[in-house]
């Protein structure tokens, strides 16, 4: 009995998905279970092993579990639902939604000292750029990161004055805390910089088993001494360690360096005023264990007799060698020492790709140590935080086995008696499944070379203490070093548990995969070092924006529109693809226009294409919903007092059946003869008398009045009308009534304004090069699309969607269209769904409660650059609300923007049904990323 389904919108990291996935196969009845993200190995993996996988996205959770029978089935879907329900309530039970981003909780921790980044590696460099650009050190577990990415963040933490560690950095110590791959150390004197992970483990366990502790242990990656990398990381990492005063004395620890780096850290060696330990390894160079034994020559400490355990078996009788190790460095050194035999490092990036760490996960091992039928096995096993709570479980059973066969079997086991699995207990039962356990990686190598016939290397001769240098030019002091420890975790959770254990205060990232298909646009788009100077100046030119009402002019007057030619709301669209509302507005116009005589004759003249038609967006113009704007239309002329600009936007007609809702009645037209015979004039002929009308301040007014400035808009109405009541009087007494009443009676009169208003701020942000900023969102009726500064006038486009909602009267979801309208420009700068807590009255009308309000605001702080320093929110301590839309942190994220917006119905001339919100269609700003960073490649 086979249970597959594929479910989107579910993210857990890998090792809690390992974990689940071996809870259900422990369970009787159960043959299979894999629970993991949907990425092409795992679907390769499950179809391998005989499920029938639909289509799915790297995005999406995969679940395939096989049981003898339904009933066992049954139960282990219970389970599953069970375990995931547990870790998303431990993941999610909070007041305040964590931080999706370590930007985002950069700025919330601010005594943050070091991030730690464990996503899969093709998404590292986002996160780690983060840390970089908030001044915060980072060390960067995660593999499979390109070089040139990993010189690109050492190059940026130089000129921070940070210290990136990683990637593919296993473990580090900082103040106590371990990171990653840790051991239980205690404190002590000893400073250790290291290329290597598990070679820093071994080093310092052995240490800790002489009685000697650590003062930091810094990790820098095992490719920080190639060429390409030039030590930057380690130079820095050595000048830091110099300056501390609790260091007395440091260690170098690398696998084979580029022999021109070796020299450089040699001269920086030469140079430093604490006494160095070399343990490059390499021929002729020290093992580890040797290194190990110079320090403690050095701090003049007795070298003791490194624990072993198990019997020894007959040398030179047990056949070929075969090395199967977690551990890059440990591999390294023992394939140095063997002389001989066949090694593998399933740590390497090339068994790492979409796994767990083999020090997390052993399966891949195991698999390899079930195929071995003779000779001599040679393993390292690792303890410590993060690594297999239990190694032994699942280890010492397959050692056995492997006896049972002939083989013979020899651990190098890694730890301290401090760590959490318990060193002796370990030792124990793997010396009792028949392994030889040596805690020195080098003896272990040693003993199982001469088992398999072979000479091993010799260890080297003791080496003259180390003296110290000038300790001339010393770098910046290093705030990691001299901060109590306080981290931002990033990506597996079990490295975050690790730190629970350690009782080390953490911030925990909400990590999530970018949206699909923008993994490789994302990070070329942040290496490019435009990106934040331009993201700046984007973003400074539209929060200085200073929006004023000026006039009210006709539209054939001040706009490129000549007689035949509709302007309409969202990005362009032919008639053919034009939607109810849209094709209706369109007719009205047709009619208002005296361009056809009746609804048939305007709708045929529009099919045969004789009508020209543009989106408001080409010509400085916005519309609500359809957004039709026709010559004899008269507009809201509003100008950017700060950057000059101007922008349009046609008079709100009220209530009821309206053009912009697609109506077209003879009432309509009426409407429209009498809006541009007297309330325009009466509008214009009042601003000529009172003079410009401050919009920003009037906005800012509203916002702490209860409005949000898209579907709330009564305040901002009630404080126009206040504005321009006495001059409507004094400049049109004949039609002030009329006028006034007209707009006493449509609370969303201000709208329009506001509008306008939008458009001219977020305008004044476009064409800045480099620049992810968005400066349009907009919808037909079919399509919505998003507009960015860095890429022009071009439009990135998806499918409308329908909104979610409530409905007017008998309508319903059926009766509605896709979303519409350039309206969403209030959210483009910061108003509408992205203010929706300053509201509360707001969100019963479009279907949710005040929690809802609140919830929707604060996460457009994750995909927006800034806060306006004005339009500001008394709910929320009067922060400003989130502005400046950031393609990148949605693309990175998945939050889409929240747009709360009218909905239209979908037949011509059926006006509004309801009101609720939408998002954008992730495909817009999938396709944005790409064109960006195609723009800043030159492709």
């Amino acid at each position: 009995m086979n249970l597959v389904e594929v479910r989107s919108g579910v993210y857990h990291d890998s090792v809690s998905l390992m974990r689940v996935s071996q809870a259900l196969a422990s369970r009787a009845g159960v043959s299979v279970a894999i629970v993991a993200m949907a990425t092409e190995l795992n679907v390769d993996l499950a179809r391998e092993a005989g499920f029938d996988v639909p289509p799915a996205t790297p995005g999406d959770l995969l679940v395939a579990v096989r049981a003898d029978s339904a009933e066992e089935l049954a139960a282990a879907s219970d389970e599953l639902g069970r375990q995931l329900s547990a870790r998303a309530s431990s993941e999610g039970a909070r007041e305040i939604a964590p931080p999706r981003t370590t930007r985002t909780a950069a700025r919330r921790a601010e005594s943050a000292s070091v991030v730690l980044v464990s996503v899969p590696g093709e998404h590292a460099f986002a996160e780690a750029m983060d840390a970089v650009d908030a001044g915060l050190s980072v060390m960067i577990f995660s593999d499979n990161v390109p070089v040139e990415r990993e010189v690109l963040l050492k190059e940026r933490a130089e000129a921070a004055g940070v210290l990136v560690m990683g990637p593919d950095c296993g473990t580090a110590v900082v103040g106590g805390a371990g990171l990653g791959f840790a051991n239980v150390l205690r404190p002590g004197p000893v400073g250790i910089v290291a290329a290597s992970g598990t070679g820093a483990q071994q080093v310092s366990s052995l240490l800790d088993l002489a009685g000697v502790g650590v003062s930091h242990l810094l990790g820098v990656g095992g490719r920080d001494l190639s060429a390409e990398v030039g030590g930057r990381s380690t130079l820095r990492a050595l000048e830091a360690l110099d300056q501390d005063p609790a260091t007395e004395l440091i260690v170098v620890i690398s696998k084979p360096a580029d022999p021109s780096v070796a020299e450089q850290v040699r001269a920086a060696v030469e140079r430093s005023g604490t006494p160095v330990v070399m343990a490059l390894l390499g021929p002729g160079q020290d093992d580890l264990t040797a290194a190990t034994e110079n320090v403690l020559a050095a701090l003049g400490k007795e070298v003791p007799v490194w624990p072993s355990w198990g019997e020894a078996s007959t040398p030179g009788s047990a056949g070929p060698l075969v090395g199967l190790y977690s551990g890059g460095t440990l591999c390294t050194e023992a394939k140095l020492i063997a002389g001989g035999g066949t090694f593998t490092d399933f740590g390497d990036d090339e068994y790492t790709r979409g796994r767990a760490h083999p020090m997390i996960d052993p399966a891949l091992r195991l698999e390899a140590l079930a195929a071995v039928e003779s000779g001599v096995v040679l393993m390292d096993v690792v303890l410590g935080h993060g690594s297999d709570p239990d190694p032994a479980a699942r280890l010492a059973p397959a050692l056995a086995e492997a006896k049972a066969r002939g083989a013979s079997v020899v651990v190098a086991l890694v730890g301290t008696e401090g760590d959490p699995q318990d060193l002796q207990a370990q030792a124990e039962r793997l010396a009792a499944a028949g392994a030889a356990v040596f805690t020195s990686n080098a003896a272990a190598a040693r003993h199982a070379s001469i088992l398999a016939g072979l000479t091993p290397a010799t260890a080297a001769a003791a080496r003259p203490a180390p003296h110290a240098g000038s300790g001339a030019n010393p770098g910046p002091e290093l705030a990691l070093l001299v901060s109590e420890p306080h981290v931002i975790a990033v990506g597996t959770s079990v490295l975050a548990e690790a730190l629970d254990q350690q009782a080390v205060p953490h911030a925990v990232v909400d990590w999530r995969p970018p949206l699909a298909g923008t993994s490789d646009a994302l990070n070329r788009v942040l290496a490019d070092p435009r990106r934040a100077a331009a993201n700046t100046r984007a973003a400074e030119r539209l929060l200085s924006a200073r929006p004023q009402l000026v006039g009210v002019r006709r539209a054939g007057d001040v706009l490129d529109l000549p007689p035949g030619t509709f302007f309409h709301a969202g990005p362009p669209i032919e008639w053919e693809r034009a939607s109810g509302p849209m094709r209706g507005a369109l007719m009205g116009g047709m009619l208002f226009e005296g361009l056809a005589a009746s609804p048939a004759e305007a709708e045929e003249k529009l099919a045969t294409g004789s009508i020209r038609l543009d989106s408001c967006h080409h010509h400085r113009t916005v519309g609500p919903m359809a957004g039709v704007v026709s010559p004899s239309m008269w507009m809201l002329e509003v100008h950017d007092a700060e950057h000059g600009g101007t922008a349009y936007c046609s008079l709100n007609e009220g209530l009821g059946k309206v053009l912009r809702y697609g109506a077209y009645g003879p009432e309509v037209v009426e409407r429209l003869r009498w809006m541009g015979e007297v309330l325009g004039p009466a509008l214009q002929a009042a601003l000529e008398l009172g003079g410009p009308l401050d919009l920003r301040n009037l906005i800012a007014q509203a916002l702490q009045m209860g409005d949000e400035l898209h579907n709330r808009n009564r305040a901002a109405t009630s404080l126009l009308v206040r504005e321009l009541a006495p001059a409507i009087v004094d400049a049109a007494p004949g039609q002030a009534g009329d006028v006034l009443r007209f707009i006493n009676g449509n609370d969303h009169f201000f709208l329009n304004a506001g509008m306008a208003a939008a458009k001219v701020s977020a305008d004044a942000a476009r064409d800045v090069p480099g620049s992810s900023l968005v400066v349009a969102m907009a919808r037909n009726g079919t399509d919505f699309g998003i507009q960015i500064s860095g890429c022009g006038d071009r439009w990135f486009t998806g499918p409308a969607g329908v909104p979610d909602g409530l409905y007017l009267g008998q309508y319903g979801p059926a009766d509605a269209n896709p979303d519409i309208g350039d309206s969403t420009i209030t959210e483009t700068v910061g108003l509408g769904g992205f203010s929706m807590a300053a509201a509360p009255a707001i969100v019963r009308f479009v279907g949710g409660d005040v929690a809802d309000a609140v919830a929707a605001t604060t996460a457009m702080y994750e995909i927006t650059l800034a806060e306006h320093p004005t339009y500001q929110i008394p709910g929320l301590g009067f922060r400003g609300t989130p502005v400046g839309i950031d393609v990148t942190l949605v693309a990175r994220t998945g939050v889409l923007p929240v747009v709360n917006t009218g909905i239209a119905g979908r037949v011509a001339g059926t006006g509004q049904v309801g009101a609720g919100l939408v998002s954008p269609p992730p495909e817009a700003f999938v396709a944005a990323a790409n064109a960006l960073a195609g723009v800043l490649t030159g492709e």
